[in-house]
């Protein structure tokens, strides 16, 4: 056995026991702008962006549930969006007059749109669900395994990504929405995370 090779009754190592960790840290990060709100304030745009607390909760536990089901299941795991019969020339089209951006897009609208059932607590709890389920994958498949990524104008034609990098790009997406959040938060309160 190798040191990146774990089994059920031993704590993963090396490079493993690495991305785990980062990971972690970085969902602590964002989970600790969330600390003492209300669910109003947790609910509210408080600069230019509609973004929220809540909502960068959401999206962040959505999209690390979506990207590991991806590193073990394929594009499939992406669900319709990317298997239905899609115009992407329309779609490329109306990011290019966005200049690449997708915000807006029938692709983005329900990204960042909270239910009613969504609390603070909710989210919290997602969060530490689908954090379990990454470790879980991260603990056993190998980190070479590669999937293509689905087609869509802003992946990269006729390329896979292994669960390594699967990983490491979760672990940008969710630094980049911490420090989001982080950003939303001072502006509610004057409370920073990490500053």
């Amino acid at each position: 056995m190798n040191a990146t090779t774990t089994t059920d009754h031993q704590a993963p190592t090396g490079e493993r026991a690495e991305l785990i960790a980062t990971l972690e840290r970085h969902r602590g990060f964002l989970l600790q702008t969330a600390q003492g709100l209300t669910e109003e304030q947790a609910r509210t745009p408080s600069t230019v962006s509609a973004l929220t607390i809540a909502s960068l909760l959401k999206h962040v536990a959505d999209t690390e549930e979506q990207w590991f089901r991806f590193a073990v299941e394929g594009a499939g795991a992406f669900g319709e969006v990317y298997t239905g019969d899609v115009d992407w020339d329309a779609v490329a089209a109306e990011g290019a007059e966005n200049g690449g951006d997708w915000s807006g897009s029938e692709w983005e609208d329900t990204r960042f749109v909270l239910a009613e059932h969504e609390t603070l607590e909710y989210l919290r709890a997602r969060i530490e669900q689908v954090a379990a389920r990454t470790e879980e994958v991260l603990r056993s498949a190998d980190l070479d395994t590669t999937h293509a990524l689905p087609v869509a104008p802003w992946f990269e034609p006729g390329v896979s990504w292994s669960v390594r990098r699967v990983a490491l790009h979760m672990l940008a997406e969710t630094s980049q929405h911490a420090g989001h959040a982080d950003i939303v938060r001072e502006a509610i309160d004057g409370q920073k995370t990490m500053g």
